[in-house]
């Protein structure tokens, strides 16, 4: 009997390959370890599409193609939920399932996930882009914020970037809340830290002046000392 004829579908999503890339039945320690398999392949591959995504956000911003940059980032705003709404899966598994899966994951670890490592450092440049457009426009953001209408285009682009940074942040709260509830919140990882210490990150942001203009504005309504200047502040991006 012939082999099964490959389809023109099969051949350009190349599922073969991609459907080959899991465990098989016979090769599983648990049941549960296809679902744990597939989620972190399909992160990886959100992650990769969000990178792809975030170039040419960078590209568009550069050559003051605004709407079409606000665009991208909607789309990089959508992967970011995705990735966090699928860890749901993931609270299906038992916390014994779990732990058994993770006998076969030897020292690897989530925190060496290189499309999540990329995204903490590829935005660096996203946020230089938008700097300078801000230098191209002749605009602070603090005056732009006290009057949006000023420059409705760039007003939007700059929250548009802010809906990025804040799902990229929920994705990972999301996780950690996943962790906490799978291991608890004091189990050291398979790199020896307690859980707990992710809470950092979740307070980590890409785009650190875009949130602290928001406290400078604030002072417009309840006079005080200045919190921040609103242009150049280029330490620890958390908030």
């Amino acid at each position: 009997m012939s082999a099964r004829e490959i389809t023109e579908y099969e051949k350009y999503i190349r599922t073969e390959e991609l459907l080959g890339l899991q465990k098989t039945d016979d090769e599983l320690v648990c049941h549960d370890e296809m679902a744990f398999q597939v989620v972190h392949q399909v992160e990886e591959l959100w992650m990769k599409l969000c990178q792809h995504e975030l170039a040419l956000a960078t590209a568009r911003i550069e050559a003051d193609r605004l709407a079409e940059a606000r665009n991208t980032l909607h789309r990089m705003y959508l992967i970011c939920r995705l990735m966090a709404g699928q860890l749901r899966l993931l609270e299906t598994m038992s916390p014994r399932a779990y732990f058994t899966v993770r006998s076969a994951l030897g020292r690897g670890s989530g925190q060496e996930s290189p499309g999540f490592n990329a995204l903490l450092a590829k935005p660096a440049k996203l946020r230089a882009a938008t700097k300078a457009l801000l230098g191209r426009r002749g605009v602070k953001l603090i005056d732009l914020h006290r009057e949006p209408a000023r420059d409705a285009e760039l007003f939007a682009l700059l929250e548009a970037l802010v809906d990025f940074d804040e799902a990229f942040q929920q994705f990972r709260q999301r996780h950690l809340v996943l962790v906490r509830r799978i291991i608890g919140g004091r189990t050291p990882s398979l790199k020896g830290a307690p859980a707990d210490l992710l809470e950092h990150g979740t307070r980590q942001t890409f785009f650190p002046e875009l949130w602290l203009v928001r406290e400078q504005l604030f002072r417009d309504f309840v006079p005080g000392p200045p919190l921040f200047d609103g242009e150049d502040d280029d330490g620890p991006h958390h908030h």
